[in-house]
């Protein structure tokens, strides 16, 4: 599961492939008996379903900020990564890997929620319901 979260977030192939030859080995076994590795069936369910990036950009320590990520929080998201675009160090390390984080900004002064399926992203908000409604929708396509 920790290669499959470090290949959604870096695009590093190669701990994908390495999760994918991970779980290709336990196959037989999971389909015998896929009670008897639960951890394996949940990576093998990451692997296979829709993969959605949420990044929250705004200062760590703003109410706002805090705002959205509790709505994230107070979620079951499966195969979901959430990261924070905290217009410093932590946002620059995260662009080496994802580019595509660079200009994910605050809006208008406020904490902003982009909520992607497979990079590819909804309209920004910094309105917590219509966050809410991006984040409760399901996942669509693979």
């Amino acid at each position: 599961m920790n290669l499959l979260r470090i290949w959604q977030m870096t695009e590093d192939d190669t701990a994908r492939d390495r999760a994918l030859k991970t779980i290709s080995t336990f196959g037989g076994q999971l389909n015998k008996t896929p009670e008897t590795m639960p951890a394996m069936m949940s990576a093998y369910d990451a692997l296979t379903s829709v993969q959605r990036q949420i990044v929250i950009a705004g200062a760590p320590q703003a109410a706002d900020t805090r705002q959205m990520l509790d709505l994230v929080w107070q979620r079951y998201l499966p195969n979901s990564i959430l990261m924070l675009a905290d217009q410093g160090a932590g946002q620059q390390g995260l662009v080496r890997r994802l580019p595509f984080i660079a200009n994910m900004r605050p809006k208008s002064g406020k904490a902003t929620a982009y909520v992607c399926q497979n990079y590819i992203c909804n309209l920004p908000s910094s309105d917590p319901k219509v966050v809410a409604h991006l984040l409760d929708r399901e996942p669509t396509g693979k």
